[in-house]
């Protein structure tokens, strides 16, 4: 599959974010959670979007975090058990997922082994991110970035 670049512009998200390997998927436990407090995140953009966004730092168990969140204007009034989430301006390989939640792994392992290697990217240490926007609510389809230099 063909990436294609976008080039993003900073953004500023709100949300929860998990610690682990996600062995036992914990993430969409976390993603419950976070829809379940979603109306008490303020300043939320005018896009509406969500991201999950993952830290480019794996430790040496494979244990990384990631936060489920939602885009703001705003860090002002964020709800206790919730942080903050800046993500600098930056150039992504973009890859469009559509299918079972259950066989995402295998696409991401298809991003890292194959379609990073076969267009050439470098890769860069950014936050991975997923956009969840209209698509997935009407279809289940979402994009992932890849940062690149």
């Amino acid at each position: 599959m063909e990436g294609k670049v976008a080039n993003i512009n900073e953004l500023k998200a709100v949300g929860i974010t998990y610690f682990g390997d996600n062995q036992k998927g914990e993430i969409p436990s976390l993603w419950e959670a976070f829809n379940r407090q979603y109306s008490e995140i303020q300043h939320k953009s005018k896009s509406m979007r969500c991201y999950g966004i993952c830290d480019s730092n794996v430790d040496s168990e494979g244990k990384f975090h990631y936060t489920a969140c939602a885009e703001v204007d705003s860090f002002e009034g964020v709800p206790e058990n919730m942080e903050t989430k800046f993500v600098e301006a930056g150039k992504y390989v973009v890859y469009t997922y559509s299918g079972s939640i259950k066989d995402l792994g295998e696409f991401y392992e298809k991003i890292f082994t194959q379609w990073i290697p076969a267009g050439g990217y470098e890769l860069d240490c950014r936050p991975q991110l997923e956009l969840y926007d209209d698509r997935f609510m009407r279809n289940g389809e979402f994009d992932i970035y890849i940062p690149i230099k």
